[in-house]
C-alpha cells in the first residue's frame, strides 16, 4: 500500500514537471508516461490490465468521458461552420486509407482473407482523442486549424468504431453492406448530437438551483455527462458524441443565445430560460481533473501493450510510418486556405493512436474459436499494439522536431479558439 502511493504521488508531480517542460523542450509528457507504463508492465510484469479486471475498462470509459465534457465547454461556436468541411473529410479519407494499407498488408503480406486484413486497418483508423486534445492549449494552432482538428478527434473515433465494428460483424457473417454501415453511422451521430444538445440547454437553466441551493455541486454536470454516455451507449447510439455536444452547449450558451437574438430576437427562448454560464473556476476544475485522469490513463496505455512477435513488431512500424506519410497529401488537399505554414506542419503529424485502437484490436483475438480465427486474432492484436505504440512515440518525436524548427513565435498564427 505505502509504495503504491509514493508511485501515485510520485507519478502525478513528475508528470506536472513534464507539463511545465514542455514549453522550453517540447517532448508531450505522453511519452514519460507511455513509457512508465511500458517499464511496470511488460517490461517488469509489476501489473498487468488483468489485476485491475473490469475497473481498468470502466476506468479509461471515465476518462473518455472527462476529457470530452472538458473539450466541449473549451469549443467556440464561431470555428465550427468553417472547420466542419475539412475536418469530416480528414476523417473520412484518414479512415478510408488505414483500410486500404492494411488489406495490402494482411492479404499480400500476411496472408490473412481480405475482411480480417481489412479490419486490421480500420482499427488505426481513428486519432486518439486523450492524446490530441489536452495538448492543442499547448500548441497553440491558428483559430481555425485548431477547429478542424478539435472536429476532427471528435468524428474519428466515431467512423473507426462503426466501421470496424462493421468489419467485425461481416468477419462473423460472411457478409459486408457498406450502405448499412454509412445510415447507421449517420444516425447514430445525429442522435447522439441531438441528446446532447437538449439536455445541456435544459441544465444550463436548472443549473442555478443546483448550484445555488447545494452545497459541491461543482461536480453535478460531470456527473450528468456520465450519465448522458451511459443511456447513449444503452440505447445504441454514440455517447462520446452526445457528451461533446453537452459541453459544448454549456459552454457556448451565451453565444447561441445571442445568435438566435439575431434571427429570431421575439422568440429567443434560450433567453427566456436565463441560462447560467460556466463560470471561470468550474472550467479550472474541468482542466484540473482532466490533467490527473490523462495521466493514470497514459500509464494504463503502456501497460496494455503486449509484444510477443518481431516480425508483427516491425510490421506495425511499417504500417503505421505509411499513416504518417499519408497523413501529409490528405492537409495539403483538404486544409488549403486559412492555415499558416505552422498550423499544417503540426496538423499533419497530429496521427497517434489510442485507447480506440487497441479496445478494436483485441476483439477479434476476444471472439476466437477455431483454430484459424486465434491465429488471425493474435496477429491483428499484436499488429495492432505495436501500432499504438509506435504511433505515439513517433507523434512525440515528431512535435519535438517540429516544435524545435518553430522556434520563433508565427506571427501569422490566428487567436486560439480554445481559451487557455
Amino acid at each position: 500500500m505505502e509504495i503504491t502511493l509514493i508511485f501515485t504521488g510520485a507519478l502525478i508531480f513528475f508528470s506536472l514537471i513534464f507539463n511545465a517542460l514542455f514549453e522550453k523542450t517540447r517532448i508531450p509528457n505522453v511519452l514519460f508516461l507511455l513509457f512508465v507504463g511500458l517499464l511496470i508492465g511488460p517490461v517488469f510484469n509489476l501489473v498487468s490490465p488483468d489485476d485491475l479486471g473490469r475497473l481498468g475498462k470502466v476506468f479509461t470509459t471515465i476518462t473518455l468521458i472527462v476529457i470530452l465534457y472538458e473539450s466541449g465547454t473549451r469549443l467556440h461556436l464561431g470555428g465550427i461552420g468553417k472547420a466542419i468541411g475539412p475536418a469530416s473529410l480528414l476523417t473520412i479519407f484518414n479512415f478510408l486509407i488505414p483500410v486500404a494499407v492494411g488489406m495490402a498488408i494482411g492479404y499480400w503480406w500476411i496472408g490473412l482473407e481480405l475482411l480480417p486484413s481489412a479490419f486490421m486497418g480500420a482499427t488505426v483508423g481513428s486519432i486518439s482523442t486523450p492524446i490530441i486534445l489536452p495538448m492543442l492549449k499547448q500548441l497553440k494552432l491558428g483559430k481555425k486549424a485548431e477547429s478542424v482538428v478539435f472536429l476532427e478527434c471528435a468524428l474519428s473515433d466515431i467512423v473507426c468504431l462503426v466501421g470496424a465494428l462493421a468489419l467485425l460483424d461481416a468477419m462473423e457473417s460472411g457478409s459486408f453492406s457498406i450502405s448499412y454501415t454509412i445510415k447507421y453511422m449517420a444516425i447514430s451521430l445525429l442522435f447522439a448530437t441531438t441528446i446532447g444538445a437538449v439536455v445541456g440547454y435544459f441544465w444550463t437553466s436548472i443549473r442555478r438551483l443546483v448550484v445555488t441551493k447545494l452545497k459541491n455541486s461543482m461536480f453535478s454536470s460531470f456527473a450528468l455527462a456520465f450519465i448522458i454516455y451511459g443511456v447513449c451507449e444503452l440505447i445504441g447510439v454514440n455517447g462520446g458524441m452526445a457528451v461533446l455536444s453537452f459541453g459544448f452547449v454549456l459552454g457556448n450558451i451565451d453565444e447561441l443565445s445571442n445568435a438566435l437574438d439575431k434571427r429570431i430576437p421575439d422568440k429567443n427562448f434560450i433567453k427566456r430560460r436565463k441560462p447560467m454560464l460556466l463560470m471561470e473556476d468550474e472550467k479550472n476544475f474541468y482542466s484540473e481533473i482532466v490533467f490527473i485522469f490523462k495521466t493514470f490513463f497514459f500509464v494504463y496505455i503502456g501497460m496494455s501493450i503486449r509484444l510477443s512477435e518481431y516480425a508483427h513488431i516491425i510490421m506495425g512500424i511499417i504500417f503505421i510510418v505509411i499513416m504518417f506519410i499519408v497523413r501529409i497529401p490528405s492537409i495539403l488537399l483538404f486544409c488549403r486556405n486559412g492555415y499558416s505554414a505552422r498550423d499544417k506542419r503540426i496538423m499533419s503529424i497530429l496521427n497517434p493512436k489510442g485507447l480506440v485502437s487497441a479496445v478494436l484490436a483485441s476483439l477479434p483475438l476476444q471472439l476466437a474459436v477455431t483454430e484459424e480465427q486465434i491465429r488471425t486474432g493474435e496477429v491483428i492484436q499484436n499488429i495492432g499494439y505495436a501500432s499504438v505504440m509506435f504511433s505515439i512515440i513517433i507523434f512525440s518525436l515528431l512535435i519535438f522536431l517540429v516544435e524545435k524548427f518553430d522556434k520563433k513565435p508565427n506571427s501569422n498564427t490566428e487567436p486560439s479558439t480554445i481559451e487557455n
